[in-house]
């Protein structure tokens, strides 16, 4: 029973004593007292109970702010150390002559959730990391978690560098050739902490490295192999803008992403490059065995800018018939984009002497494929 509430009885009894004994004035009186009394305690305690609760909503909303804060900063800055890692990893490639690597999200993903089962487990140990069921190459390392990343990928170099034969196969592998393969596109990389503050990383290379018998043709020493560095070097980010936002469109259709394919990029490379030199706006001689799609500005732009102006004809395609008009170029290249059997890409991109920009991309199967756009073109 409340403190108010045993008063406001002891009041009642009191005044009834007072009625009885025909203090009829005084029961006025002191009911009006009883009156205001019971009025001001209640209402204070009304007051006191809302202050009351108003504090605890405060308390929950600032909470609320300060655990939702960390998750986007922690995520922001797990973003900013891969980057920092990938471009350590970059310079020296670069220094061996051979293409930078491009940085794929869906790869982090991977190394990311197996970095967190090492940190739980507390165990270095060899993942079975895969992407699109093809096994992908693998850093994993363990420290001390105020290491930079130039000092974490330092030790990863220098691991096999110092005195690697570069004439002959090797008898075992290390981090160092991962490092530098040539034949590696893409990247990945994963990290998390355990209750100690140990460091965990794990970094995941596609396609993978180290493959017996394949040594002397994707490890050189460096500084005298520049002439092998194609456009990927000069602008990795177009390359990383041009397939995460392929791989995201593709998603909306229920597609599987595409592989970055070196030698189509290659081929891309070259034909694209001829197309320069020649002013040509258009793909004069398809290629019969890949599909094409060619973008032409008078300008640089990004590479989901282009990957976006490929998608456009999204809208001119009937997904209920699945048939397009043959000459429609714009259709064409939304459904190659979204192809759901085609597996992988290369990209190829240049500038005129004029500042013309051109970009291809060979794929691979190829799509727009007479009777099969039902199975391959869904809506988003």
């Amino acid at each position: 029973m409340g403190c108010n509430q045993c008063l406001n009885q002891l009041r009642e009894q009191e005044i009834t004593s007072m009625f009885n004994e025909g203090e009829s004035q005084n029961f006025e009186n002191d009911n009006l007292l009883y009156k205001e009394t019971i009025y001001t305690d209640n209402n204070e305690e009304n007051q006191e109970s809302n202050e009351f609760q108003n504090n605890i909503q405060e308390s929950q909303e600032i909470e609320t702010k300060i655990n939702s804060c960390p998750q986007e900063l922690i995520k922001e800055k797990n973003e900013e150390f891969n980057m920092k890692i990938l471009n350590e990893i970059n310079k020296y490639r670069v220094k061996h002559g051979v293409e930078e690597l491009v940085y794929d999200k869906k790869i982090s993903r991977i190394a990311q959730k197996y970095a967190e089962k090492c940190a739980r487990e507390n165990q270095l140990e060899l993942s079975d990391n895969k992407y699109n069921n093809i096994d992908l190459g693998e850093i994993i390392f363990c420290g001390n978690e105020d290491l930079t990343p130039k000092e974490i990928v330092d030790i990863w170099y220098h691991e096999g560098s110092e005195n690697y034969n570069y004439k002959k196969e090797p008898e075992i592998s290390n981090n160092f050739t991962q490092l530098i393969w040539k034949n590696t596109v893409s990247f990945g990389l994963g990290h998390a902490l355990t209750k100690e503050n140990k460091l965990y990383i794990v970094a995941n290379f596609y396609p993978e490295g180290n493959i017996k018998g394949e040594f002397l043709k994707n490890v050189f020493p460096s500084d005298t192999h520049s002439e092998t560095v194609s456009v990927f070097s000069i602008n990795t980010r177009f390359l990383e803008e041009i397939l995460n936002s392929h791989n995201d469109l593709r998603a909306k259709h229920n597609s599987p992403p595409l592989m970055l394919n070196p030698n189509l990029s290659t081929l891309a490379q070259n034909k694209v490059e001829k197309m320069a030199q020649k002013k040509e706006k258009k793909i004069k001689n398809k290629n019969k065995k890949m599909g094409e799609n060619f973008y032409f500005s008078k300008n640089n732009t990004s590479g989901e800018d282009v990957t976006l102006a490929w998608y456009r004809g999204k809208n001119k395609y009937d997904f209920a018939k699945g048939i397009i008009k043959k000459n429609d170029e714009e259709v064409n290249n939304f459904t190659q984009l979204i192809w759901k059997n085609t597996k992988e890409v290369g990209f190829g991109f240049t500038s005129d002497d004029e500042g013309n920009f051109y970009v291809l991309a060979l794929y691979s199967p190829k799509g727009n494929i007479k009777g099969e756009y039902k199975n391959n073109i869904e809506s988003d």
